[in-house]
């Protein structure tokens, strides 16, 4: 049997039956071969055909490998957009944590900062009420 994959008109991915990926595809009304399986036709032989069936089995064929080659690019190139969403993924999330990082390294000096400067402040405090203890000593 013929394994073939194809992306739908809605762009959902299909697999052959025994593997199914996403949501199947949004029924036309049709229900030709054409929206449901276009590599269906695209290997089959001809062998043992005569006249109007063996002209109708190649045009099938042919029009099967067309629409076949077609399906086959948007996979491939659904794939490679794919691809390119996880690489600009990964760099968000590269950024994301990145940016938290320094974000962290930055709160962290700040608290050090706050922490250092208000200890200079009451040393300053402290320096300045024993010096005014002293000055007022001698007075007496």
């Amino acid at each position: 049997m013929n394994r073939s994959s194809y992306v739908s008109s809605t762009g959902d991915l299909v697999l052959d039956s025994n593997q199914v990926l996403t949501h199947s595809p949004v029924e036309t009304g049709l229900g030709s071969w054409e929206d449901t399986d276009p590599c269906r036709y695209a290997n089959q032989s001809c062998r043992g055909k005569l006249f109007g069936a063996l002209k109708s089995c190649r045009r099938q064929r042919e029009r099967s490998q067309a629409l076949c080659q077609g399906h086959q690019k948007q996979l491939e190139q659904k794939a490679e957009w794919e691809s390119q969403r996880e690489q600009m993924m990964q760099a968000l999330q590269t950024t994301v944590t990145s940016t938290a990082q320094k974000q962290q390294t930055a709160n962290s000096a700040m608290k050090t900062g706050l922490t250092i400067g208000g200890v200079a402040l009451a040393g300053a405090v402290l320096f300045l009420v024993l010096k005014s203890k002293r000055k007022s000593k001698p007075s007496k």
